[in-house]
């Protein structure tokens, strides 16, 4: 479980769902590559939002998610796509069947190359799905896109940014569309002064604000 209360106020109900995954060497780098891979499902005033849908066998693990926010598959409402990877996308046939009510969003440039069994929703910078803000983050595709809470200064970056050891890093270039545009992203992600940052890759990080401005900072 991820939940806790963000210094703007209440706290806002996650749920996490982590996988590891091993990439073999040469694919990200000349090492093998052991991460995990997050996807949340979250509370919101008319149904819970599914952020990504992980790998191909995530399905029980975010219905697990589903659960324990006290919910069914009916009360999925939204199912939001940070951008096209697989390892973010896997899922996404499985739980829009089952959750037939839900629709589904991805970052403009994203959206037409997202195979899915119904219609994925074009979304851009400004657009409110339920109270989490869309933030257009690009550069680790040219859709990326964040989530942000205002109200509890919560902020899922999906692939944006990752961490490991306690710190911010940023991804693997081997997956990067674009260096300069990411760099863009994470400079304006950091402004937020997000109070709670969620990747896809890597657990939660002790003073998120600081520790995006210190990976800023340092050398790519």
């Amino acid at each position: 479980m991820s939940e806790q209360t963000g210094g703007r106020g209440a706290q806002l109900p996650v749920q996490d769902v982590v996988r590891e995954v091993v990439i073999p060497a040469g694919v990200a780098g000349p090492d093998q590559l052991i991460m995990d891979v997050r996807c949340y499902a979250v509370a919101q005033p008319a149904g819970i939002v599914v952020i990504d849908t992980g790998m191909p066998d995530a399905e029980a693990g975010i219905a697990a998610a589903v659960e324990a926010l006290g919910g069914d598959w009916s009360d999925v409402r939204d199912i939001v796509l940070t951008h096209l990877h697989m390892d973010h996308v896997g899922s996404l046939f499985a739980i829009a069947e089952r959750a037939p009510h839900a629709a589904i969003y991805a970052g403009g440039p994203d959206s037409p190359d997202i195979r899915s069994p119904r219609h994925v929703s074009a979304i851009s910078e400004g657009a409110m799905v339920q109270d989490l803000e869309i933030l257009a983050t690009p550069g680790h595709t040219p859709g990326h896109i964040s989530l942000f809470h205002e109200g509890t200064g919560t902020l899922f970056v999906g692939d944006a940014a990752g961490s490991s050891h306690g710190q911010v890093v940023r991804g693997p270039s081997a997956f990067m569309s674009d260096a300069g545009r990411a760099e863009e992203s994470l400079e304006r992600i950091a402004a937020l002064g997000p109070d709670r940052v969620l990747f896809a890759h890597g657990a939660e990080v002790d003073s998120p604000a600081d520790a995006l401005s210190r990976m800023i900072g340092g050398p790519h």
